[in-house]
């Protein structure tokens, strides 16, 4: 019997050590998940539209008109068309755009030299491609 208590000993404490060591937070990269960037709101007077030579993977403040739906950008001196839109990991915190406006404030990053993406508060990410082309008024 004294093998058997010593081995339940030996276990319990190895499993209270372990058991210690270990939280659900050490299996999060928390610099990855979650939102990162501060949600923005337009102010009136204050466009927002990102440098003329943005860097690459650097968010800018950046204001979308929408009356006309949101399928063209002017960004970094040249104009882009919206590709596709994707859900995933949010990366701007805070509560989303009134939906009273027609303006919509979040941040530009260009991805690499063909690519950009829109992200704000409570919407999915937009993908952006550079286009030869102009935008048309509304239809």
């Amino acid at each position: 019997m004294k093998v058997s208590r010593h081995v339940a000993v030996l276990l319990l404490s190895a499993g209270l050590l372990l058991s210690g060591c270990w939280s659900p937070s050490d299996n999060r990269d928390d610099d990855s998940t979650g939102p990162t960037l501060p949600a923005r709101t337009v102010v009136e007077g204050k466009w927002q539209d990102g440098p003329a030579d943005p860097k690459q993977h650097k968010p800018y403040p950046y204001d979308i008109y929408t009356h006309c739906g949101i399928k063209w950008v002017k960004f970094g001196g040249r104009w882009w068309a919206l590709d596709s839109v994707s859900l995933g990991a949010e990366q701007v915190k805070g509560e989303p755009r009134s939906q009273r406006g027609q303006w919509l404030a979040g941040y530009m990053t260009l991805i690499g030299p063909d690519s950009a993406v829109f992200d704000a508060a409570g919407m999915p990410t937009m993908h952006f491609v550079p286009t030869e082309d102009e935008p048309g008024g509304c239809a």
